[in-house]
């Protein structure tokens, strides 16, 4: 219900069902009356939810998906970089935008050092805050590449795959690079010297795949991987249970 309450995203989606196709922004800003104006402004091209505290953010952040934040540094409860930082460091790579009086070089930098796609300065005019939304957003979607396997999804920017459940795990750049060759040609069965050529190095040894395929079938599932007796490998179909 505070939800609802504080974000009216919810109860414009639901007077116009079309709203539900925008894609979908949290604002974290203090400043009532910048936050109310930020919101208002860009609700004709987003879903916008707004929080007020770092700890409100990351109520939402929760139990709700968004597809970019807008992140004032200075907050009452902590800095804004610090949300940031956190998903980072959880493997989340939702992009997302600073908005701070801070304007020195030193500020910027770390800003984007600490996980920020972009920095924009107050004051600012929200055509361009606007047209810096929709470029960061283009710009992750191209990539980002989500690969279905099964009731599995492998993202390969962020070395992550959910289960059927939404439970995310992080693999290794070696693990991702496997499933993504077996999951390119599905039908394909791989011998063990085609992987050892497409995923790693010439001075690998035979047994290198055999033992990648045991750590990622430990850390997902043994249907993930199927094995063709006396052929190789190819990309497994696994379902929820």
């Amino acid at each position: 219900m505070a939800d609802d309450i504080q974000n009216p995203a919810s109860a414009l989606a639901l007077s116009d069902p079309s709203r539900l196709l925008l894609p979908a922004v949290l604002l974290i800003e203090d400043d009532e009356r910048l936050g109310a104006m930020t919101q208002e402004m860009l609700s004709e091209d987003f879903q916008v939810s707004w929080a007020r505290t770092g700890a409100e953010a990351r109520a939402l952040l929760s139990g709700s998906h968004y597809d970019a934040l807008v992140v004032d540094r200075r907050l009452p409860d902590m800095d804004g970089l610090r949300i940031v930082r956190d998903l980072r460091a959880a493997g989340m790579t939702t992009p997302a935008l600073m908005l701070t009086a801070l304007a020195e070089v030193d500020d910027i930098v770390a800003g984007l050092d600490g996980g920020a796609n972009d920095y924009l300065t107050k004051p600012f005019h929200f055509a361009e805050l606007q047209a810096r939304l929709h470029a960061m957003l283009r710009g992750f979607a191209a990539r980002t590449v989500t690969i279905a396997i099964g009731d599995w999804m492998l993202d390969t920017v962020s070395s992550r795959i959910e289960d059927p459940d939404g439970r995310g795990l992080t693999l290794t750049r070696a693990q991702v690079a496997l499933l993504a060759t077996l999951a390119a040609s599905p039908n394909h069965v791989f011998s063990r010297e085609e992987l050892l050529r497409e995923v790693f190095d010439d001075a690998s040894e035979p047994n290198t795949v055999d033992v990648y395929v045991s750590y990622i079938r430990g850390k997902t599932t043994r249907s993930i991987i199927e094995t063709v007796r006396g052929r190789g490998y190819r990309i497994g179909s696994p379902e929820a249970d």
